[in-house]
C-alpha cells in the first residue's frame, strides 16, 4: 500500500535545506536541491548517522559522523565502499504547496 504522507509547505524548506521527519518510525529526509525536493532515508548505512544532520552540496549529502556520502537523487553511496544505497522516496508538491512523500510500505 502507497501512503501520501504530508510533510511541511514547499516554502518552509529553502534551497540547500534538509529536514528529518520520523513517518510511522521511518527516519526520512527532504533536501531541496535547487528547487527540486528529495526524499531519502535518514540513517547512513555505515553506522546509521542522521544524514539531515550533515553537509547537503548540491545534490549530495554527508554524514556527520563518518564523511560517507550519498547522492540524494538516487541514494547511492559516491565515496568507497560505492555500490551501497540509501532508499530514496518519491515526492509530490501539492497544489497547496505541501509537501507529500509517498511511501510504499510493502516495500519500506
Amino acid at each position: 500500500m502507497i501512503e501520501r504522507v504530508p510533510t511541511l509547505q514547499f516554502d518552509d524548506l529553502g534551497a540547500g535545506k534538509m529536514v528529518y521527519f520520523s513517518i510511522d518510525g521511518l527516519p526520512v529526509a527532504l533536501a531541496n536541491v535547487n528547487g527540486t525536493v528529495y526524499a531519502f532515508g535518514d540513517s547512513c548505512r555505515h553506522e546509521g548517522g542522521p544524514l539531515s544532520a550533515g553537509v547537503l552540496i548540491d545534490a549530495t549529502v554527508t554524514c556527520p559522523w563518518h564523511g560517507w556520502t550519498y547522492d540524494v537523487r538516487s541514494g547511492k553511496s559516491i565515496v568507497p565502499p560505492v555500490g551501497l544505497r540509501i532508499p530514496t522516496y518519491p515526492v509530490e508538491i501539492g497544489t497547496d504547496g505541501m509537501i507529500y512523500v509517498l511511501i510504499d510500505w510493502g516495500a519500506a
